[in-house]
């Protein structure tokens, strides 16, 4: 890896592809596009302003409360209004380079060649879904970078590397401080990398263990902090039964995601009268467990839909499919996700010897898709392992490219 990014040409394209992004950012309307932006900057404001954590209202675990951080800072430097959103998009357009030259690494960790790894810098550089998304205030951007990072960290993890092992329980630490999404899957994916790294199964145990111990010193202090505002133990936040009930209740028949459509209005305005975060995020999860015991075909039947739609190769919008933007976003999947998910899954066929090294890739995956048909499943939802697609396509590019298709390839010159 070092030997590409030592590549004046390379990092030329990089500084490039850097300034083109960011200047783009800063010339798109200072404002948000997304409903969900105003969570975040509210945080960062209520951050900078009080050093409290609010959110939405009185809500104050609702979500994690990385993102809500590092905006305070801009918050802090450029007040609020279209300066910081500017000055957001631009720290997140690096970040989105960093998280291509972190996939670039995965892939070379992975495929030892130099083409792959190239050919993974530049199509996540340019993958339309990631790039969208960096020029929002959302926490997607931020959250894929710390989750790609934190799984190369976990490649360039060898026996006797104990810095990176840290290196890399800390950095999905802190994408779980963003995203509370992969919750309790650190360990696990010590584990999987542990049956590569050494073949003492007294050292894995002994990997496995250490990253338990190190997951729960660093996620304390939001148990005490959570501990100390709600005077209960409260694990991760308080929004993960919202979504639970969203995606499971007797009116979401068609497994959306919208609440004004999607919900019983009456019922989710009589479980927000309980005016308590606590009641409130309980009352949700209640009636969404409910609902499930007494539905369990009905249960199969909606995880069957969102693994469709989680899956999608176009849009799950419902609303105007002959708009030109609704084209263009469909035109959009179809030459990214439409490409990196097959190639992907043909690579996964053509690496199958290569399993135990690509375990934690595979593990990662299969719990992003098992969340999500348990709860609800959005495009947007998919965005953080599209990544690891582009790592496994471009294996198969590699491959074509050379002539050599399954067997063994040469690097690029």
């Amino acid at each position: 890896m070092k030997d590409i990014l030592s590549s004046r040409k390379v990092l030329f394209a990089l500084i490039c592809c850097f300034t083109a992004i960011a200047a783009v950012d800063a010339l798109l309307p200072g404002r948000i596009f997304f409903p969900d932006e105003n969570f975040y900057i509210g945080e960062a404001c209520s951050i900078a302003e009080t050093g409290s954590l609010v959110g939405y209202g009185f809500y104050r675990a609702f979500g994690m409360p990385l993102t809500g951080m590092i905006y305070s800072i801009f918050y802090k430097l450029f007040g609020g209004g279209a300066v910081f959103i500017r000055s957001v998009r631009i720290f997140q357009a690096f970040l989105h380079i960093l998280t291509a030259i972190g996939g670039a690494s995965i892939a070379y960790s992975i495929f030892k060649n130099r083409c792959t790894a190239l050919i993974v810098l530049f199509a996540v550089i340019v993958y339309p879904s990631l790039l969208a998304y960096q020029a929002t205030t959302m926490s997607e951007t931020i959250f894929t970078f710390f989750l790609v990072w934190g799984m190369a960290f976990l490649y360039m993890w060898r026996g006797g590397c104990d810095k990176i092992f840290v290196a890399a329980v800390f950095t999905m630490m802190l994408s779980l401080y963003t995203k509370a999404v992969i919750t309790t899957l650190i360990p696990v994916l010590i584990a999987a990398r542990s049956l590569f790294v050494t073949d003492s199964w007294r050292e894995r145990v002994k990997y496995t263990l250490i990253s338990c111990v190190l997951f729960i010193v660093c996620v304390t202090p939001w148990w005490i902090r959570n501990w100390s505002v709600f005077g209960e133990f409260v694990p991760f936040t308080t929004s993960a039964s919202w979504n639970l009930y969203l995606g499971n209740n007797p009116v979401n028949k068609h497994v959306g995601v919208d609440w004004n459509t999607d919900v019983d209005l009456e019922k989710v305005r009589e479980i927000h009268a309980l005016n308590d975060e606590l009641l409130i995020s309980k009352a949700f999860s209640e009636e969404a467990k409910s609902y499930i015991m007494a539905n369990k075909a009905e249960f199969v039947r909606n995880a069957w839909l969102k693994f469709k739609r989680f899956w999608n190769f176009q849009s799950n919008y419902e609303g105007d499919k002959y708009s030109l933007a609704f084209r263009l976003y469909n035109l959009s999947l179809l030459l990214s996700w439409g490409i990196a998910c097959p190639l992907g899954l043909f690579s996964v066929f053509l690496s199958r010897k290569k399993w135990k090294e690509l375990l934690p890739i595979f593990l990662l995956v299969l719990y992003y898709t098992f969340i999500h048909i348990v709860v609800i499943a959005s495009l947007r939802y998919r965005l953080p392992i599209e990544p690891f697609f582009i790592i496994l396509g471009a294996d198969c590019l590699t491959r074509l490219r050379s002539g050599s298709m399954p067997f063994s390839h040469p690097n690029c010159p």
